[in-house]
Formats: C-alpha cells, sequence, structure tokens
C-alpha cells in the first residue's frame, strides 16, 4: 500500500480545497454585507466609522477648494496675459496709424509735386512747339 493518493484522488482534493477556499471568500463578503447592513451610530464601529466619514468629508472639500483656486489662478494668469497681450496689439495699431498717417502725408506731398511737375512739362511742350513751328 502505497502513501501517495491516486491521482483522482489527488484532483478531487485540490478541487475540494478550492471549493472551500471559495466558501470562506463567499462568507467573509457576507459577513461584511451583514455588518453594514447591521450598522449603528450608536456603536463604537459606528462612531469611528462617522468620524472617518467626517475626516473624509472635511478631506473632500478642501480638495475641492484648492483645485477651485489652482483654476481660479490658472484663469487669472491667463487673462493677465490676454491683457498684456491686447495692450500690445493697441500700441502696435497706434503706431501702424501713425505709420499710415505719414505715408499719406508723403504721398499727398508726392502727387502735389508730380501735379506740379506735369503742369511745368505740359507749359514747355507747348512753348517747344510753339517755339519749333516759328523756327
Amino acid at each position: 500500500m502505497s502513501l501517495m493518493p491516486a491521482p483522482a484522488m489527488n484532483i478531487e482534493i485540490t478541487k475540494l480545497r478550492e471549493q472551500v477556499k471559495e466558501a470562506r471568500e463567499r462568507e467573509k463578503d457576507l459577513q461584511q454585507q451583514l455588518e453594514a447592513s447591521q450598522f449603528q451610530s450608536s456603536s463604537i464601529a459606528g462612531k469611528k466609522l462617522m468620524q472617518k466619514c467626517k475626516e473624509l468629508q472635511a478631506e473632500n472639500e478642501q480638495l475641492g477648494k484648492e483645485v477651485s483656486d489652482g483654476r481660479i489662478q490658472k484663469l487669472r494668469g491667463e487673462a493677465a496675459l490676454h491683457k498684456d497681450y491686447s495692450q500690445e496689439l493697441r500700441k502696435s495699431l497706434c503706431e501702424t496709424r501713425e505709420w499710415v498717417e505719414q505715408l499719406l502725408e508723403e504721398l499727398e506731398v508726392a502727387q502735389s509735386v508730380i501735379f506740379s511737375l506735369r503742369r511745368e512739362l505740359n507749359a514747355m511742350k507747348k512753348r517747344g512747339y510753339s517755339d519749333g513751328e516759328r523756327n
């Protein structure tokens, strides 16, 4: 007689061990569910649980404020950047308008000179034709 179990028995023992393990896990889950359903705020565990809930709620509120403050600070920073950029654009626009005004004045002077030179040229052409016809 051998002390080693037959392979079929070994498989059966392994299956039974797995079933026992699953049953214990299920029992543990059911026990936790039972304890949760029988919660009493006056018990020691209930008081500890209530205190932990209050601490977690306070922590969540603090984190919410920090996140909110962080977003507000980020938005304020972005707004300041946009404001600076807007001021730069306004300054650039004013400089461009001044430059355009200066160009318009120069154009007006140039057109006046061109008009005057054309008049002189036309007058000289008339004199040249009339002088040429006399000769």
